[in-house]
């Protein structure tokens, strides 16, 4: 089977890109033979193991226009997804996102009514809808009446997330793009009263934004920037807890990745993460602030039951594996050769 994997705007270190290459990786060392449709694509901008791959690079405007001849094509972003407005047929759409401009409230913007017209039919034409998690299918429901087909979650690298031993000196983590939907205006707020813990931001993101969050920020926040895998996979290792705090988050892939190691998480309840953390169990899910801040203080106060959510939060990332990601996708792509067979 060719497959194509098409990404419209490939240049953060995104989860979407993420998606995009581990399954490009499992399913070519399974036999299939795979290529990238990028959009906007910046190797020095995401992961640059994305350039090893054989990629195609797309103009913005072709998206809609494109003729794809490949057996099956998987898109996971706005603009990629208007491939279905002429491959339909041969289209799954994986949804990582529900968040652009022109799916907000109604604009008088000519544009962004038209965009968000060919945004519906083109989720409508796709042959199959595949959701990042029930949250997300929850959200395309009411966005497109259209229910999910699927949910594929993102996977997990087991094997450079693990367990190690903790940083001499206490810290707790948070890890993604410094953007606003992330959360780290209210994380960052609530830190002045943590003064005792220090909070490790590792991210990036627009110049005036991250000014802002350093201005915001109360001493005892440290801006670490983007790491590469290794520096991260250590950096959340040497932590003593991990919080995260966005908005409607559909999936939260940094959650997880804390989890492999070993590392308990303590977040707001919202969105996607509500299915991959177990409350009470593997970290602790909140609705404040102030409860956020008591729950970090108390796994940082108490080793034992640190250690006891950091063993079951191992256990629970390990049922978010890339190869289980790929093998669920995989059947999703299965099943539409199965129709077009018989079609």
């Amino acid at each position: 089977m060719r497959i194509a994997l098409a990404h419209s705007h490939a240049n953060t270190f995104g989860g979407g890109e993420r998606a995009v290459l581990e399954l490009a990786r499992g399913l070519s060392e399974r036999g299939y033979d795979v290529r990238l449709l990028l959009g906007g694509f910046h190797p020095n901008r995401t992961y640059p193991e994305l350039e090893t791959l054989r990629v195609k690079r797309i103009g913005r405007l072709r998206w809609p226009l494109l003729r794809i001849h490949d057996d099956a094509i998987v898109t996971n972003t706005f603009g990629a997804n208007l491939l279905s407005l002429r491959n339909g047929a041969r289209v799954v759409y994986w949804a990582h996102t529900t968040r652009s401009v022109f799916l907000r409230s109604p604009s008088r913007r000519l544009d962004l009514r038209v965009r968000r017209a060919l945004d519906w039919f083109a989720v409508r034409r796709a042959a199959r809808l595949v959701a990042n998690s029930r949250f997300t299918a929850g959200r395309l429901r009411s966005l497109y009446g259209r229910d999910a087909d699927a949910v594929v979650y993102p996977g997990v690298d087991l094997d450079l997330f693990r367990p190690g031993e903790s940083a001499a000196t206490a810290y707790a983590i948070t890890v993604g793009r410094l953007a606003p939907e992330k959360g780290l205006d209210r994380l960052v707020e609530l830190w002045r009263e943590l003064p005792d813990i220090p909070l490790h931001v590792v991210g990036d993101g627009r110049p005036e934004l991250v000014h802002e969050l350093r201005r915001m920020a109360p001493a005892t926040v440290v801006f670490r920037g983007s790491m590469g895998a290794a520096d991260l996979a250590r950096a959340y290792r040497e932590a003593s807890v991990a919080v995260f705090a966005p908005y409607g988050e559909e999936f939260g892939i940094a959650p997880v990745e804390a989890m492999a190691s070993g590392v308990p998480v303590v977040a707001w309840r919202d969105g996607g993460i509500q299915e991959t953390i177990l409350d009470s169990e593997t970290g602790y899910l909140v609705n404040d602030a102030v409860t956020l801040r008591q729950r970090v203080r108390l796994l940082l106060h108490d080793p034992r039951r640190r250690a006891q959510f950091g063993l079951a939060a191992r256990r629970r990332a390990e049922q978010f594996s890339w190869a289980s990601t790929v093998t669920q996708m995989e059947t999703v792509l299965r099943g539409l050769q199965l129709r077009a067979s018989e079609a």
